[in-house]
């Protein structure tokens, strides 16, 4: 019979985990978009890179999202299902 606290405290790791992919999709929307600000201060385009930035970061995010699902549910075992029924 397993121990509750240990499924507690497992069931909390998993969670801490999806919180830290949540600030690396923030952050990377911030980073990227701060690096297009800086370019856009350099060629004086101001907003284009910033935008751009911004929209590159949250798609960069997400796929680092949508993949660490992919591996936790075991989905991502690089056949995309090949020969399974």
């Amino acid at each position: 019979m397993p121990d509750r606290d240990d499924e507690t405290s497992k069931s909390y790791g998993e969670g801490w985990s999806y919180v830290t992919l949540g600030f690396s999709f923030a952050l990377a929307i911030l980073a990227f978009g701060a690096l297009g600000w800086l370019v856009d201060s350099w060629l004086h385009t101001l907003p284009l890179f910033a935008i751009l930035g911004g929209f590159l970061g949250g798609f960069a995010g997400f796929m680092r999202i949508y993949y660490a699902v992919q591996k936790t549910t075991g989905k991502g075992d690089g056949g995309a299902g090949k020969g399974k029924e």
